[in-house]
């Protein structure tokens, strides 16, 4: 968090002392969506606003840095608690091609350049209303990170596996996780649901393909979940005790190899 702040406060100073291309890029999406993007001199940097989207980034100006993004660039920002494209560029041969990406969405935007909608007052008005949210911290709260958000993400992946369990099995199972011992960056780095529902997923699917393994899973009602430096599964009559690695490899195959031999 001390290192977030430290960003924002380098972010706030570096904003003001940045000089603006006179002119902005207008993009547009066949539905309607814009975005304003102000350039500095150096076009290394971008002040961009999304507007006309069912989003809370919409009409907010973020201060972006124009970065490689795999084999074309991204304007980056600071969302989440992590670095994230918000729109993309890539080079053809007249000029560029742009997408829009929303923050938790993955299907792209794209957009077209209004060339007679420049207008050196756009620029001005983005520089403002950036200037006004800095004061007010508006973006400085987008950019920390979401550490219940995250949780509930992860639990509602968990009750998906859960259902899956019931339906398949004809029981019930609950995977819990000790949510103290998980911090910021395992949260935003790996997906804890995603991980810890391997067991459910894996004992649906094994009753999916035989009613005749029904009956050994519905023994178990809980699946306890850690997140360690190893690979471990253990069981007791009613328990199981699953410890994941993120960095491991082959754990569907793992888990799913333990649990025929219940």
């Amino acid at each position: 968090m001390k290192k977030l702040l430290i960003f924002l406060t380098l972010l706030c100073n570096t904003a003001f002392a940045l000089e603006f291309q006179k002119y902005p890029v207008v993009l547009e999406s066949s539905r309607g969506e814009q975005v304003i993007i102000v350039e500095t001199l150096d076009k290394t940097q971008a002040l961009i606003k999304v507007v006309g989207v069912n989003h809370p980034i919409d009409e907010v100006v973020f201060l972006t840095d124009l970065l490689p993004h795999g084999s074309i660039k991204a304007y980056k920002y600071i969302f989440d608690g992590q670095q994230r494209a918000l729109v993309t560029r890539e080079q053809g041969y007249a000029c560029c091609s742009y997408a829009l990406y929303l923050p938790d969405t993955r299907k792209a935007i794209y957009l077209s350049e209004q060339k007679g909608k420049r207008n050196k007052a756009i620029s001005e008005d983005t520089y403002a209303q950036y200037k006004a949210q800095l004061a007010d911290n508006i973006q400085a709260d987008f950019a920390k990170f979401n550490r219940e958000k995250a949780i509930a993400n992860s639990l509602e992946a968990l009750d998906k596996a859960q259902q899956r369990f019931t339906k398949q099995c004809g029981g019930k199972i609950e995977t819990t996780i000790n949510w103290q011992e998980i911090d910021d960056s395992l949260l935003q780095t790996y997906a804890i649901g995603a991980y810890c529902g391997q067991v459910a997923n894996s004992l649906a699917k094994q009753c999916e393909n035989s009613s005749e393994f029904k009956p050994v899973a519905q023994q178990f009602g809980k699946v306890e979940c850690e997140f360690t430096d190893e690979l471990k599964l253990r069981h007791t009559d009613s328990l199981i005790h699953f410890k994941t690695a993120p960095k491991a490899p082959n754990q569907a195959q793992f888990v799913e190899a333990y649990l025929r031999n219940l």
